[in-house]
Parts: structure tokens; C-alpha cells; sequence
């Protein structure tokens, strides 16, 4: 956790608080809520939708009703805003507008820093400390981003045989700031 989600943390802890009993938490791919969720259910015991944009009303509230009915709080996520939801049905619509609404933002250096740690610990790799320092003064902060940088440097570090280095940092950025100029065209 980081100040980019503390927010979300104690919502998520503090369930009982939530209006109506139900928190939709709406962020990037990649920011975390599936984790988030995981913990949440493990913890509360409440029920959680992943991709809620992606169901039919009728399913969404009838979880709600089941949510409601079992007295256990409701956890939506979607990586779509609840006013892209396409929602029909009026009382799911009033119920949805009624509810906890939170938005994941885009990650803090602490956030981008685990994150990438985590990548590579993950594959029994580690990021040197001047790459990340490099890449926090240069890089776009967006999850989208941490992952498609994570994923270039593992293969230049492949094919280079090489440790997740400053020389490689500067080659995947490259990559990156290459496509940049590429679609400005």
C-alpha cells in the first residue's frame, strides 16, 4: 500500500461504513483491484463483482438483493466509470448512484517502484536502484505503462544476458519514446 491507494485500503477495511453496504471501485487494468477484492473477501466475507460494467442489470441486482439479503457488504469493479455502465433498469440505477464510488489513480513513484520489484521478484530478477531512479524522472506513471516497460526490460535482459540494469532501463524507455515519435507522424 502507498498514498496512491490508501484511500481504497481503508474504505475496503472499513466496510461497515459503506452506504448501502456496497463500494464500486473503478480504476486502470493493472492498478490492483482484483487483489484488493481477494483481500476484501477473505476478510469480510462480503461479495465481490469483478468487471461489473461487463454483466446484465439483472445480474448485478440480484446480487445486490443476494448481497443485501445475506447482510454482507458488496464489492463492483470495473476498470469503466458506473456512468459508462449502460445500466437500464431504473432501481439498479438508483441504487448504483447511491453507493460508495472510489477511483484508483494513477500510481505514486512508491506504487511504480513495488511494482516493478514485483515483476521481476516474481521471475527471481531484481531492478538496480539507478534504473528505477531513471525511469521515475522519464516515464509516463500509468499502470499500462509499468507493465509494458516491466515486460520490455525482462526480454532485453534475456537477450542481453544481463541484469535489469541503468543500460537497460534506457533501452526499453527508448523503445517506448521511439514508438512516441512513431504515431506522432
Amino acid at each position: 500500500m502507498t498514498a496512491a491507494n490508501a484511500e481504497v485500503h481503508r474504505h475496503l477495511q472499513n466496510w461497515h461504513d459503506w452506504a448501502h453496504h456496497t463500494l464500486i471501485l473503478t480504476g486502470p487494468e493493472g492498478s490492483g483491484k482484483t487483489a484488493m477484492a481477494a483481500a476484501f473477501e477473505a476478510e469480510s466475507g462480503g461479495l465481490c463483482l469483478d468487471d461489473a460494467a461487463e454483466y446484465e442489470d439483472t445480474e448485478i441486482f440480484h446480487l445486490w438483493n443476494r448481497a443485501n439479503g445475506e447482510h454482507k457488504p458488496l464489492l463492483l469493479l470495473s476498470s469503466k466509470p458506473v456512468s459508462e455502465w449502460e445500466i437500464m433498469l431504473p432501481d439498479l440505477k438508483s441504487r448504483l448512484a447511491a453507493s460508495l464510488h472510489l477511483e484508483i489513480g494513477a500510481p505514486d513513484q512508491a506504487m511504480i517502484d513495488g511494482l516493478f520489484q514485483k515483476f521481476f521478484a516474481i521471475r527471481g530478477l531484481t531492478i538496480s536502484e539507478d534504473a528505477l531512479r531513471y525511469l521515475e524522472k522519464r516515464m509516463v506513471r500509468s499502470y499500462a505503462m509499468v507493465r509494458q516497460l516491466a515486460q520490455k526490460m525482462d526480454a532485453l535482459a534475456i537477450e542481453s544476458k544481463k541484469p535489469i540494469n541503468l543500460a537497460i532501463a534506457k533501452s526499453a524507455l527508448g523503445f517506448f519514446d521511439a514508438d512516441d515519435e512513431k504515431v506522432d507522424i
